[in-house]
């Protein structure tokens, strides 16, 4: 009866314990959204559309501020390091990653959009897209095959997927994988019948079907 007592006891006190890590968990994630995500939050949308204002002037160099320029904001750079939990922090990193991109720092893109969290199944296919391209332009084409089919099949759309699956199927038909190639090409003929490119698509499978 004392053994059943004293393992009673140790199970509520092992309950209440973890009872109790609980509540201190839920009230430091509430001080934490109060007193620093929010003021944060705020501060890093200013931040983000100064650089903004520069990205739509095509100014992508002011835009990312990647030499920390002595210009009183921070830049999409900036504000993916030091506001990383925030909403602005977050989008900052794909931002950074276009801006990356386009000067031709595609491992730079690379990182910050591997860093990119995207809830949105568009952006996320942007997202994987842009890896893609980039990958390419590095000559590894492998890894730019792998990211343009994650792209394409986050979520089937008429905008986004046949994109992707026509860049998948012209790579595999630079790398002479023409059963690859015909095999993306044949999704967009089925599917995508309004495809912007659906022309070419045709051709090429023509061109397959005589290597074949």
């Amino acid at each position: 009866m004392h053994k059943k007592r004293e393992h009673l006891i140790k199970k509520n006190t092992i309950f209440f314990s973890i009872i109790f890590l609980v509540i201190i968990g839920i009230g430091a994630y509430f001080f934490f959204k109060k007193f620093f995500l929010y003021p944060s939050e705020k501060k890093a949308m200013k931040e983000l559309n100064y650089a903004q204002q520069y990205l739509y002037q095509g100014n992508i160099d002011k835009a990312l501020n990647r030499k920390k320029n002595k210009i009183n904001y921070l830049g999409f750079s900036g504000i993916s390091s030091k506001y990383p939990f925030t909403k602005a922090g977050n989008i900052s990193k794909f931002y950074a990653g276009i801006c990356y991109y386009k000067l031709g720092s595609y491992k730079n893109s690379i990182e910050f959009m591997k860093k990119f969290s995207a809830k949105d199944e568009i952006l996320s296919s942007v997202k994987y897209g842009i890896i893609g391209d980039a990958f390419a332009q590095m000559k590894n084409k492998r890894e730019a095959l792998k990211n343009y089919v994650i792209a394409a099949n986050i979520r089937e759309n008429e905008i986004t997927t046949p994109i992707y699956y026509y860049k998948a199927a012209l790579l595999s038909f630079s790398m002479k994988e023409y059963k690859n190639s015909k095999f993306f090409f044949q999704k967009i003929e089925r599917k995508y019948p309004f495809f912007l490119y659906r022309k070419n698509v045709k051709k090429y499978l023509m061109f397959i079907e005589n290597k074949l």
